[in-house]
């Protein structure tokens, strides 16, 4: 599906190449987004809805925030507990902002989230099970985490807000309690700056692949954010329900989307790949799921080489992979699907790779931007 928008009218056309990327929304208006959105206002990034995508997602551990900008940070502790808005207003929620980037990622639907925070914790109850103090049957097994292709990083470069209540204290918004309840947030006038730095990590060498600054800025007057929200829920509890209605909270919603669509543009799209679980002269199994392929895919099999390590670095090269031939795939369920042997030269080992040899998506951008609000 391809939509385009032609004199604020939008056009829905069916196209064989897939959905535009995003699409920005304000009040009804919904419009697809170009390659480049850098001189777009933030407020026509605030809300976005990010277009259908069928293919391989990337496997992404997303870090803890940090925040080098000149505003304090504080961690929101519980969901129902109240905060000062009016103090908290000109300091950093760290986790919160961590929070929106993943509640972001998942909503694009290109990418497989591999909880980091709680890796720690995952990796010490594996290791007690392994030390023999818990019966094998309750203990946590090995091996079945999940690794990261790679981890994105925000670092707060600057933050700024002015935020002026019209109206009552501020202290019924922090409950949990959702915020169309209450009536929203007024505001005479008010900004909301914020720049942050996304940094793309390869999680196995560390290097950083990729790095963006991104500056966002709201800055209205006579508007009431709140009721109506423009944004969905977030799931942070009832202090940042109320935050994300605000001239700060925005620009960072707005800065976080803008963040994440250079993500997607710069990992791309890619055909999806996997490794061979077992196989046996007619039949191969693929840790390879529903969200990876479908019945009728064909992919390589290929069997791993020695891994090249650079002298200097000590840091892998790759391998000298042997192509070992062609499966299809028959049956396909929730985490692995079953192929059968088109053109095998020998039965695969346990671990050899398997890549899809079908098309890899195209990502789709507006030929031009163009908003008359």
């Amino acid at each position: 599906m391809r939509a385009v928008a032609l004199c604020g009218v939008l056009l829905v056309t069916q196209l064989a190449w897939g959905d535009y990327l995003a699409y920005s929304v304000v009040d009804t208006a919904k419009t697809p987004l170009p390659e480049n959105i850098d001189n777009i206002r933030a407020k026509h990034l605030v809300n976005l809805e990010w277009g259908e995508f069928v293919g391989a997602k990337s496997r992404v551990g997303v870090l803890e925030v940090d925040n080098r900008s000149t505003a304090g940070s504080f961690t929101i502790v519980t969901v129902g507990t109240a905060i000062d808005y009016s103090a908290a207003a000109t300091q950093v929620p760290v986790n919160g902002i961590e929070a929106i980037v993943m509640d972001t990622m998942n909503r694009s639907g290109r990418f497989r989230l591999v909880e980091r925070k709680v890796l720690g914790a995952v990796l010490g109850e594996q290791d007690l099970a392994s030390s023999g103090r818990v019966a094998k049957p309750s203990g946590a097994r090995t091996g079945n985490v999940l690794g990261a292709q790679y981890l994105v990083q925000v670092v707060v470069t600057d933050y700024e807000s002015n935020v002026k209540s019209t109206k009552g204290g501020v202290g019924a918004l922090l409950r949990r309690t959702r915020i169309p309840g209450v009536g929203g947030i007024g505001v005479k006038s008010g900004e909301g700056r914020v720049g942050l730095n996304f940094r793309l990590i390869d999680a196995e060498t560390s290097e950083v692949m990729y790095s963006k600054q991104v500056e966002s800025v709201i800055k209205e007057s006579g508007l009431i954010f709140g009721g109506g929200a423009l944004v969905g829920d977030l799931g942070l509890g009832g202090f940042f329900d109320s935050y994300s209605r605000t001239p700060i909270g925005q620009a960072i919603i707005a800065g976080v989307n803008k963040g994440v669509y250079e993500l997607v543009k710069e990992i791309g799209t890619q055909s999806a790949s996997g490794s061979v679980v077992k196989a046996d002269g007619r039949q191969v199994w693929l840790n390879l799921g529903t969200q990876s392929v479908s019945v009728g895919d064909r992919l390589n099999i290929l069997s791993k080489g020695e891994d090249l390590i650079d002298p200097d670095t000590g840091i892998s090269l790759g391998s000298s992979d042997t192509t070992l031939g062609v499966v299809e795939v028959t049956q396909v369920q929730d985490q692995f699907s079953i192929a059968r042997n088109v053109s095998l030269s020998t039965t695969p080992a346990r671990g050899d790779k398997a890549i899809s040899l079908e098309s890899a998506p195209s990502i789709e951008f507006a030929s031009s931007w163009e908003s008359k609000r």
